[in-house]
């Protein structure tokens, strides 16, 4: 919560990081001699930038969930045009989360962290704040899209993709 006109919640402050690095990105963008040809120069930098928004997003929810985070290290996989390095200024980011225990943590428990991480850090990009919102977080790309687990560890998902996996979804791994 801002507590007064000179600070600003985490989630501000990602917003306003944000919109400071898609200027840089549209400044580029609408400079460029060939517009044609910056297209994937372009569509490299916003899906960085939304890559370091993720990153920034994982490190609120951390802070968020506090003591215990350390129990389940969680890697954020870039799907579709956001893992392509195709990004659009209008797209939503697709991603899978993988967990794992820390060492001496059971599985159960790391799911259980990796999940409430992987949820508060697509809230802390999607969530509207006085600053605005960056853009969706979708995560139906998962085994199983929404009906299946958040969060996954490698070993389950390698069981989903050569158990059941359809084509299109190898298709989708591909970038």
């Amino acid at each position: 919560v801002t507590t007064d006109r000179g600070s600003r919640t985490p989630l501000d402050a990602l917003r306003i990081a944000y919109r400071r690095g898609l200027l840089r990105v549209a400044a580029l963008d609408i400079t460029a001699d060939d517009p044609l040809a910056a297209m994937p120069r372009v569509g490299q930098a916003l899906a960085e930038l939304a890559e370091a928004a993720l990153e920034a997003g994982l490190v609120i929810a951390r802070e968020e969930y506090g003591p215990g985070h350390e129990q389940c290290r969680l890697a954020i996989i870039g799907m579709g045009k956001t893992g392509g390095g195709e990004l659009n200024y209008v797209s939503d980011v697709d991603v899978i989360f993988v967990a794992e225990p820390a060492p001496g943590v059971d599985e159960e428990t790391a799911l259980r962290v990796g999940t409430a991480l992987a949820s508060a850090t697509m809230r802390a990009c999607s969530a509207h704040t006085p600053e605005g919102s960056l853009w969706p977080v979708d995560a139906a790309l998962r085994p199983e899209g929404k009906q299946g687990p958040l969060v996954r560890t490698v070993q389950s998902h390698r069981a989903y993709y050569e158990r059941w996996a359809k084509t299109w979804e190898f298709q989708a791994l591909l970038k």
